[in-house]
């Protein structure tokens, strides 16, 4: 399925390296984060108690890419949604959405929040 509801939301130059910046979009607040050799989107909501993740500390750990939320240190894959420390932690994971840079511009796919409004 060819994915269609692509947003423009900024310049890279306007996201600092390995650090959050926060966009609302089709009723939901999003933390985007440039990470230098791509950009990632995650809902701006930590699965465990809804945290500001967009004001947490992006990291590694076994090679995924986390953001760990300031509320109560979980970490989240940036990739995936999922929580990864505590391990084992059976939370929901985040939404993530898929992100391009076109011509030094941030898009957004909102094609899974599209889908869950129909279904």
């Amino acid at each position: 399925m060819q994915q269609s509801n692509w947003v423009k939301v900024t310049s890279i130059d306007n996201l600092p390296l390995r650090e959050g910046r926060s966009v609302k979009l089709a009723g939901l607040d999003i933390a985007l984060f440039n990470l230098g050799d791509r950009c990632v989107a995650v809902e701006n909501r930590c699965p465990h108690l809804g945290g500001p993740l967009v004001d947490g500390i992006v990291s590694s750990s076994d090679g995924k890419i986390t953001i760990t939320c300031p509320l109560h240190a979980r970490r989240v894959c940036l990739d995936r949604g999922e929580v990864l420390v505590p391990s084992g932690s059976a939370e929901d994971c985040a939404l993530v959405f898929p992100v391009a840079v076109v011509d030094g511009i941030v898009t957004i796919c909102l094609d899974s929040v599209m889908k869950k409004e129909v279904a």
